[in-house]
């Protein structure tokens, strides 16, 4: 077995894309979301009992949360990924910068 590993930076990148890319389409998401399901409009359902409203903003209020935290963390890991990648092209190069001036 090898100790070798292959870096793809252009495989990288569109992975990274990917996840940026899906990060924008769960914001939009989110929004559509917010604007179909907000607080008030659940609210309004079920009139002036607050009592049997409450699970449901507290549902909604939760369900929201964790749509936006996974929509940031998709954000940051496709960043990271791009970050990354530009770490390993940048050391790739100056690798051989390095094997160039050894010549």
């Amino acid at each position: 077995m090898s100790d070798e590993v292959r870096l793809s930076t252009e495989e990288l990148h569109k992975l990274g894309a990917t996840f940026e890319i899906r990060a924008e389409e769960l914001s939009r998401q989110l929004a559509a979301f917010r604007r179909r399901a907000d607080a008030e409009a659940l609210r309004d359902g079920f009139g002036d009992d607050d009592e049997a409203a409450r699970p449901y903003r507290e549902l909604y209020e939760q369900a929201e949360q964790a749509l936006v935290q996974l929509q940031q963390r998709l954000a940051e890991v496709g960043g990271g990924i791009k970050e990354t990648v530009a770490n390993a092209q940048a050391a790739e190069d100056e690798l051989a910068e390095t094997m160039r001036s050894v010549k």
